[in-house]
């Protein structure tokens, strides 16, 4: 991590991203938060952004996030995909626009 010149952090909870953004923001004088310990790596980077997405525009990742919390999120190959999988990722690219 040390090579990176900065990061993209990208989410849908948009209070997660604002307590990342806060904590790297936090004065050296108060007392860090657990959370904040462990984000302190990010203070090394010369750039951090933290970029909202709501959750309707990044249907495929917060199917894949719901799906690894309570399923083998391990898929050998397309085939392999749970049927709901393959039908937003068809929806979405049904979306884009042609080139």
């Amino acid at each position: 991590m040390r090579e990176a010149k900065g990061v993209i952090l990208e989410g849908d909870c948009k209070n997660v991203l604002d307590f990342c953004s806060r904590s790297l923001q936090r004065a050296a004088w108060c007392d860090p938060t657990f959370m904040e310990q462990e984000l302190s790596f990010l203070a090394e980077l010369n750039q951090v952004l933290f970029r909202h997405i709501p959750r309707e525009a990044n249907r495929l990742a917060d199917f894949c996030a719901k799906f690894g919390m309570s399923n083998n999120f391990i898929w050998t190959d397309v085939v392999s995909a749970p049927a709901e999988f393959l039908e937003i990722l068809q929806d979405d690219l049904g979306r884009l626009p042609s080139v």
